[in-house]
């Protein structure tokens, strides 16, 4: 059976390709939040056509200190919400992978390293990214670090959930 809607992404030349077919308006939309980040087409057998432009993925870069299985996890969090993730261990390897890195939406501050040299990475975050949002990881809910724009418990999960449900 023919869908009704045929799904094209917009190229660099302006061309269209043919991407995927839905069975109505909804359906096709939906597809198209599935797909890269681009430009598509929303066609329907008469010739009606709608435009949309998917949104691009945010960037979460987070930075951690000696807890990798938590950095992992998190970065699969991050990844289930459609967005790319980029991770690093210590302040310096942040500085230096940030160097070449220039979009990030969200950075997020590990738990385990002592107060000043994660205050010290909000700073120079805060300085060289003033766009971005902060999330800093906290041990408990007494142990706020000042300067960030969330504080999040550690392993709070509901909390991390409804962080993501308020962004997206």
């Amino acid at each position: 059976m023919l869908q009704p809607f045929d799904i094209f992404r917009v190229e660099s030349d302006r061309s269209l390709r043919w991407m995927a077919s839905a069975a109505n308006e909804e359906s096709a939309t939906a597809l198209v939040k599935e797909f890269a980040p681009g430009e598509y087409v929303i066609a329907d057998q008469i010739g009606k056509r709608i435009s949309i432009k998917s949104p691009a993925k945010q960037v979460v870069f987070q930075v951690g200190y000696d807890d990798e299985n938590g950095l992992n996890a998190r970065a699969e969090l991050f990844r289930s919400f459609g967005h790319e993730v980029i991770s690093v261990v210590d302040n310096e390897a942040a500085k230096l992978a940030l160097t070449s890195i220039k979009n990030v939406d969200v950075f997020i501050v590990g738990h385990t390293a002592p107060e000043q040299t994660r205050k010290e990475m909000v700073d120079w975050l805060k300085a060289n990214f003033p766009q971005a949002r902060i999330v800093a990881l906290i041990p408990s809910v007494c142990r706020e670090l000042l300067g960030t724009d969330y504080n999040v418990v550690q392993h709070d999960w509901a909390a991390w959930l409804s962080l993501f449900a308020t962004a997206s």
